[in-house]
């Protein structure tokens, strides 16, 4: 032992000996200490780095002078002159002058976020949009949940949406939720179309194809949108424009991982049309969302509140002049929805459950043909009560679905003459809905999976089977083929007169449900085809076909000339095929998206048939979005459509699309739509082509960042005069064409985000 002592005395007799340069680096002006200075004896080419302290210590360093370097990315570096004893420690402190570097930037770019090429999970044949992607769509002047689906197989009307028309489709037939809680009529007018502000939400899709089992009404397809999560900060969002205001805000309650939601919006239709102009919109449209989040026992708890709102009215004489005697009739029409919902969830062991139970409530009105000796007035109301219990679980080769949907849905629907007169038509049915279903999905072969769906619904007097197959081959990992059957139910279907030109500004659905002698339950089987490619990172190719077949279809157009039924509607049955092509491209600078739909889709009843509206035989899209800085974006989409169909309007009309050289949008007169020649008249070929920029700005506000900026759209930049329908002077057995929007800047406005 007294060994080992006297060799480690002598040990750190001689470390203490050897000649060392120790000391310490600090700022020149604060006297702080530097960590990560480098200091470099240069002549021996040994260099050591500072702790937290700033101390640095270079230990068996040769005797004589050497040459001290210290530098540090913020400072000017130095070199002394040190003498190095042969004995003992050297200690010198350094101090740096601060000085700042001028660094070369260095700009980091992910691809711009496209419809399907941000998104890399496979949704074949079915589509997802994220919140960026909506953004950066190049065919939107302003964000829109609903147009951003739009192409393809998913048709919109031109200029005045009213509704997605899904394979064929009535817009009727689509199911809208909004985390889960059904939503009915989401549809504005006059300028904005979606009912649902785009900063409050985060995702949305559609389910088509292979429709979910736990939406047995939904003859279409669903429209599913998930709303942004709180976060762990304050952040709010807002724009204001020519068409609408809306305001956005979300963030933390409190530190036990609750938050909240709240988003509104205003419409303004004729704010800024000229007075005593009684041809133009009046009226306003708006939306509130609010979310609530909070953790509950060991799971989470959600709650939701949605409401839309929308007042639209116009004259009822297209024969206007621009001094309208006092009380001039006006047309007026209204439409709601109202949604609360409230869901649980929590993962158990590999499963996951989720309960969740909701009502939501719609309704519509309007007074049609005010200036007649008897004007009608309309009343709609649908109101669904319902709870979704559902287990899924997900392994690895498999995942399985399990649940039970249990729904109450009461609706009426009247028709009376504003004299007093006894209803055209009344009823108020009930329907309890209770249905099972199971999902399941799992490999076959190594390149070849299937997804089997099976849903049974009681309702309305009778059991029914929605079965759902889909095969898929992926040979390869950027190719993958599907297949898909699928059948589908609807219990309540809506008495809107989807032909009236009347739906460009009324694109309310008025649902009545199916009762013995009354509304049929309507039948959908579908068969998909459809591939997807993805070439190269960045690039999305996406070709499909379809063969659909409709019975039990409500047709209001054969029975009313309305924009409502009135009298009776006629039951019909239909079929849809189509082909449909899609394509995404994006970079750091740039996104590309296109699409190409073709379709033949004709309704049949008593033994007479037609093509509805919404059937455009072509409908081709393309947008080309570019960053040329990080800061300003430029857009260019162009739109066309050949192969519409109408049957035109009877009676005056003064129309003419929302835009601002114009001074607002109008619809004058109470048009009837000939009953005998449905989709006879063939519309000239549709097309437009629109241009728009934004720019924003990054500031500091209350020691946050902050972003603003500028937008704009000039639509149909080429000047074509494009025919929304035609009407027919039965004395002089004429048809004139009523124009569309000219060319001019359609919105214009600011938005902001903190």
């Amino acid at each position: 032992m007294g060994a080992w002592l006297i060799g480690a005395e002598l040990l750190l007799a001689v470390q203490a000996t050897e000649p060392a340069v120790v000391g310490a680096v600090r700022d020149g002006e604060s006297g702080a200490a530097l960590a990560g200075a480098v200091v470099a004896l240069t002549d021996v080419g040994r260099a050591v780095v500072t702790d937290d302290a700033g101390r640095y210590a270079l230990a068996a360093v040769p005797p004589g002078p050497q040459h001290l370097t210290v530098r540090r990315l913020g400072y000017a570096p130095r070199t002394l002159h040190a003498l190095v004893p042969r004995h003992g420690q050297l200690e010198i402190n350094i101090a740096l002058r601060p000085l700042p570097a001028r660094l070369r930037a260095v700009e980091v770019r992910p691809r711009v976020a496209v419809r399907g090429v941000d998104d890399d999970s496979s949704s074949l044949p079915d589509r997802r949009v994220s919140a960026a992607a909506m953004r950066n769509h190049p065919l939107l002047a302003e964000p829109d949940v609903l147009l951003a689906l739009g192409g393809g197989d998913v048709v919109t009307r031109p200029e005045s949406p009213s509704g997605l028309h899904i394979q064929g489709g009535a817009s009727d037939q689509t199911a809208y939720t909004l985390d889960g809680v059904p939503v009915f009529s989401p549809y504005h007018a006059a300028g904005t179309f979606g009912a649902w502000n785009p900063d409050a939400i985060e995702r949305s899709s559609l389910a088509s194809a292979f429709p979910s089992p736990a939406d047995p009404d939904a003859l279409s397809g669903t429209v599913a949108a998930t709303t942004k999560a709180p976060g762990a900060r304050l952040v709010g969002r807002g724009s204001i424009g020519t068409t609408q205001a809306r305001a956005t805000a979300l963030g933390p309650l409190g530190r036990s991982g609750a938050g909240y939601l709240v988003a509104t919006r205003t419409g303004f239709p004729g704010f800024i049309a000229p007075e005593r102009e009684p041809s133009y919109l009046g009226g306003e449209t708006g939306d509130l969302l609010a979310k609530l989040e909070v953790p509950a026992a060991g799971g989470q708890l959600r709650a939701l509140l949605y409401e839309s709102e929308n007042e639209l009215d116009a004259a009822a004489s297209g024969e206007v002049s621009s001094a309208p005697p006092p009380g001039t009739a006006r047309n007026a029409f209204e439409w709601w929805s109202r949604s609360m919902g409230l869901e649980w969830s929590r993962r158990i062991g590999g499963a996951t459950l989720r309960l969740r139970s909701w009502r939501a409530t719609g309704g519509a009105g309007a007074t049609w043909d005010a200036a007649a000796a008897a004007p009608l007035t309309m009343t709609s109301e649908r109101r669904d009560d319902g709870f979704l219990a559902v287990v899924g679980r997900s392994g690895a080769r498999a995942r399985t679905l399990l649940g039970t949907r249990l729904e109450r849905s009461r609706s009426s629907y009247a028709v009376r003459a504003a004299s007093g007169e006894s209803a055209t038509i009344a009823s108020r049915p009930r329907i309890d809905m209770a249905t099972l279903f199971a999902q399941h999905e799992r490999p076959l072969l190594r390149e070849l999976s299937a997804k089997v769906a099976l849903s049974a619904t009681a309702a309305s007097g009778g059991v029914r089977l929605a079965p759902r197959v889909e095969l898929r081959w992926t040979p390869a990992r950027a190719l993958a083929l599907a297949t898909i059957y699928s059948r589908s139910h609807q219990f309540l279907q809506s008495l809107r007169n989807p032909e009236s030109v009347v739906a460009n500004i009324f694109p309310a659905d008025l649902f009545l449900g199916a009762s013995e002698g009354g509304l049929p339950v309507a039948r959908s089987d579908r068969v998909v085809l459809a591939v997807e490619l993805r070439p190269a990172d960045g690039v999305l190719l996406r070709a499909q076909g379809f063969v659909r077949d409709f019975d039990g279809l409500v047709l209001v157009a054969p029975a009313s000339g309305e924009p409502f039924a009135v009298r009776g509607f006629a039951s019909g049955s239909g079929i849809s095929r189509g082909l449909s092509l899609e394509g995404g491209a994006s970079g750091a600078r740039y996104g590309v998206l296109a699409s190409y739909g073709w379709q033949r889709v004709r309704y049949d009843h008593a033994g007479a048939s037609y093509v509805p509206e919404h059937a455009a035989t072509h409908v081709a899209e393309a947008g080309f979005i570019l960053f040329p800085s990080p800061t300003l974006s430029i857009r260019l989409g162009a739109t066309g459509a050949l192969g519409r169909r109408t049957a035109g309007v009877a009676g005056p009309l003064e129309w003419e699309s929302c835009n601002l050289v114009d001074r607002g949008c109008e619809l004058g007169g109470t048009p009837r739509l000939p009953t005998d020649d449905l989709g006879g008249t063939r519309l000239p070929a549709y097309l437009r082509v629109d241009a728009g920029m934004r720019k924003h700005w990054h500031l500091r506000a209350a020691g946050r960042s902050a972003q603003i900026g500028v937008f704009g759209t000039v639509t149909n930049v080429l000047g074509r005069r494009n025919v929304l329908t035609v009407a027919r002077d039965p004395a002089a057995g004429a048809t004139v064409e009523i124009g569309m929007r000219p060319i001019g800047p359609l919105v214009v406005g600011l938005d902001w985000e903190l």
